[in-house]
């Protein structure tokens, strides 16, 4: 099954257009075929959303804190792995028929115990001594050579033996072995039969009888005396030695000094690492292997992708898009500074809402609309245009109106008016809340401003609350290291709006509009702060820098 995920996401700080266009869009992109297509958040919903969520009763869209690749995004989980028992010459089968350089080692269930890498394995396969050092079992050596076991006296448990090839003179052998412990010995002996008695005369730990030979019953006998094990290879001597070395268990040789990193490691901090080994195993806090990262995974492109609605700008896309596919956008906003290095579908059209553009989508491709995702489209055309009074409305929105109203069941007008009223007062919203629900960054010559906009009925709230939210607006031009902080009250039911400012001197100077008390001013007339209020703010940036 493909990772590859994509995220109809609106911009931090999400309002209600944001949130609904998302979940509608995401609708839509799957009922033209699309999968794995996810509406998503990059912040809290606002009391006004979750509303309207609630009204319909549907649940808010995922939460994203960032998209920014992990380990768990890039991982490869239909990896090779191996039990410890393993013998090493299934292993380099193993590598070789998968084009893999390293293997982990489990520990009989999902936790690793070590890694082997092919370059450990290559050289353990070209030793050539005359002694030859092999950790394993007899059953391992039987299972590796493909041998026959005439006496095993070792049973399963893991030993440590010296190997001799039996190629010489009997006094040379002898000689050979003479200040060796027969009982770690191992001799890989043809039909020689000097070799074979002395051998076994001598009480050696391990017979290997190459080439298919067998053994005299007299010598079996002597040998089940002496404690000596005897396997027969269908080998010759030199193969026999060769593959010897590699009956060890995977788990005897294994590195369990391995490179590991967490699922939710960055990608971007773990991507050096990951050039530099054979690969990085990726362990859940229990301990519990979920994958592998080599450089292949680290170099292959995202899998995440991003569709934008309701802004095209980085400044307020979710931390990490940069780093992902952002494939389409659908906004009605300027635009920004966005910037792209594939083609994509661009809609941006200067209309009231993007729910507005959804809407458009799902009328102009005939797709049918639940009435649910009908009422939060709704919903989102109604809060961005303030039932229709913003100048921010056009022909256009009012139309899709009437559309939605028939899919919906609802009256605008109604629905509206219980839509703000339901999330009007300021003073039970708090002024976190208050501020950061709809609150957007802007810049002009290199300069940032900031501005939130909260709808209400009457401004009461708004002087009584005024010193806790100047104190949060200083609070976040200090922090963001903004020019200007700001947050525009707009009262729905009169149609217009006081401004409530925190910002340098030379900005505060040059706000052309009349004050009201100090840090605020009043717009008379002014419901938009996209098309009313922005423009003006960067006017005046663009003359005090």
């Amino acid at each position: 099954m493909s990772k590859e995920i994509t995220y109809v996401i609106g911009h931090k700080n999400p309002d209600t257009d944001s949130i609904c266009s998302a979940i509608a869009l995401a609708e839509l992109k799957q009922a033209e075929g699309a999968v794995n297509v996810v509406a998503a958040r990059a912040g809290d919903v606002n009391p006004q959303t979750a509303f309207i969520l609630d009204y319909f009763k549907v649940q808010p869209p995922k939460f994203l804190a960032d998209v920014y690749p992990r380990a768990k995004d890039i991982m490869s989980t239909g990896i090779v792995k191996i039990n410890s028992d393993t013998p090493l010459i299934q292993i380099m089968e193993l590598m070789r028929e998968e084009g893999i350089r390293f293997i982990p080692v489990l520990d009989g269930g999902d936790k690793p115990k070590g890694v082997l890498t092919l370059m450990e394995l290559a050289k353990r396969y070209i030793e050539a001594e005359t002694t030859i050092e092999v950790e394993t079992t007899v059953p391992n050596i039987i299972k590796t050579l493909g041998a026959t076991a005439l006496l095993n006296q070792h049973g399963s448990e893991v030993i440590r033996l010296s190997a001799y090839i039996g190629a010489m003179s009997e006094e040379s052998f002898l000689k050979t072995i003479s200040d060796k412990d027969p009982k770690v010995c191992a001799v890989i002996v043809g039909d020689r039969l000097d070799i074979q008695k002395t051998s076994i005369d001598r009480g050696v730990g391990l017979i290997i009888i190459t080439g298919g030979f067998s053994l005299s019953d007299e010598l079996l006998k002597t040998a089940g005396k002496k404690g000596t094990s005897i396997i027969v290879s269908p080998h010759d001597s030199a193969t026999t030695a060769i593959m010897v070395r590699l009956s060890t268990p995977a788990g005897l040789l294994c590195d369990g000094n391995f490179d590991k990193v967490s699922p939710d490691d960055l990608v971007e901090e773990i991507k050096h690492k990951a050039a530099t080994v054979p690969g990085l195993l990726v362990i859940d806090d229990e301990g519990v292997m979920l994958g592998v990262i080599t450089k292949t995974n680290v170099i292959t492109p995202s899998a995440t992708n991003l569709i934008l609605v309701d802004h095209n700008e980085m400044s307020q896309a979710v931390d990490g898009a940069e780093r992902v596919n952002i494939i389409e956008v659908v906004d009605h906003h300027r635009i920004g500074n966005f910037h792209s290095i594939n083609p994509m579908p661009f809609l941006c059209d200067p209309v009231g809402a993007t729910s507005t553009l959804v809407a458009e989508l799902y009328k102009r491709k005939n797709i049918p609309i639940r009435k649910e995702v009908a009422g939060l489209l709704l919903g989102g055309v109604l809060t961005d245009t303030v039932i229709l009074k913003s100048p921010t409305t056009t022909h256009r929105d009012k139309e899709i109106i009437k559309w939605l109203e028939e899919k919906s069941g609802l009256d605008h007008k109604a629905f509206g008016t219980e839509i703000f009223a339901a999330s009007s007062s300021l003073k039970a919203r708090g002024p976190v809340a208050v501020v950061n629900a709809d609150y957007k960054l802007f810049e002009a010559k290199g300069k940032k401003f900031g501005v939130g906009q909260v709808e209400t009925v009457g401004f009461d709230e708004l002087f009584e609350e005024k010193s806790k939210l100047m104190e949060l607006l200083l609070k976040i031009k200090d922090e963001k290291g903004l020019q200007m902080s700001g947050l525009l009250i707009t009262d729905i039911a009169v149609g217009n709006s006081l401004l409530l400012v925190a910002a340098d001197k030379e900005v505060l100077y040059n706000l052309n509009y009349p004050k009201v008390e100090e840090n605020v001013f009043d717009l008379k007339g002014v419901l938009s702060r996209k098309k009313q209020v922005v423009p003006h703010l960067l006017n005046v940036f663009n003359q005090v820098y």
